[in-house]
């Protein structure tokens, strides 16, 4: 009877650590992988939290404790919000970067047809960016169908007004191949504070595709209460237990 009751005590961490890995590629910036879930409220691209709960089907992923950002997607769409706590004023230098490898390619460099690059500059122009000769060039992206607005506003996350980015991009209408999962690199610069640098994820060069991080997708909702954290401190208690269990066990024969 014991060895039926370990037998699945076994299976059960084993389910654990499945229900944690599975779904999920591997980053090419070791350790900065997210996943994206399924669209429950739909925002409203305007550059601020329209609601309470605009958000809050996104998970977070911080850049240090300034940046906060979350994804969702639904179809072929995928939708960001990003925050930059820390910038409160209206700086022409400011500007995000969000970096896209859509297939994985990787590389050491960015390369035609398989990289481009969304900018927000001033908080009044988006520009496209594709590659020659593995550096960044103007695009005009006209296939690219890109809906975004910043504001300077609180939300749920401060109650201090900050720069607040919305975007909406329709992977369908990119001229380049977008597979799921995919790669990028998001980051912001506050032109007031020069000396913080290109704050990012992950803190790795935008130049190098290599060092981006992976944008994995959910078909389920944001799970409520029970998230992946949580989800691998329960796996490793179970696995502690059973560690226990089989050494008292051990013991007991001896």
């Amino acid at each position: 009877m014991k060895k039926i009751v370990a037998t699945i005590f076994c299976a059960l961490m084993l389910c654990g650590l499945l229900l944690i890995t599975v779904g999920t590629t591997k980053a090419t910036e070791l350790d900065y992988e997210r996943t994206s879930y399924l669209t429950q409220v739909t925002p409203t691209i305007d550059g601020q939290w329209t609601s309470p709960d605009e958000w809050t089907d996104g998970a977070e992923t911080w850049i240090g404790t300034n940046i906060v950002f979350r994804s969702t997607w639904d179809g072929d769409m995928t939708r960001w919000i990003v925050e930059f706590l820390t910038d409160t004023t209206n700086n022409p230098g400011d500007y995000l970067q969000f970096c896209i490898d859509p297939q994985q390619w990787g590389g050491s460099e960015p390369e035609l047809g398989h990289h481009f690059m969304l900018m927000i500059t001033g908080h009044t122009e988006l520009t496209l960016f594709s590659v020659s000769d593995g550096e960044w060039h103007y695009w005009d992206g006209s296939s690219l169908e890109v809906e975004w607005a910043d504001s300077l506003s609180a939300s749920p996350t401060s109650s201090t007004p900050h720069w607040i980015y919305e975007l909406q991009i329709d992977r369908a209408s990119a001229t380049l191949s977008w597979g799921d999962p995919w790669n990028f690199l998001l980051g912001a610069f506050d032109a007031s504070n020069p000396g913080d640098g290109l704050q990012s994820w992950p803190p790795t060069d935008p130049d190098v595709p290599d060092e981006y991080g992976v944008e994995n997708y959910s078909v389920e909702p944001i799970p409520e209460g029970l998230t992946f954290t949580v989800m691998a401190l329960l796996t490793t208690v179970s696995i502690l237990v059973g560690y226990k269990y089989f050494v008292k066990r051990k013991e007991t024969k001896t």
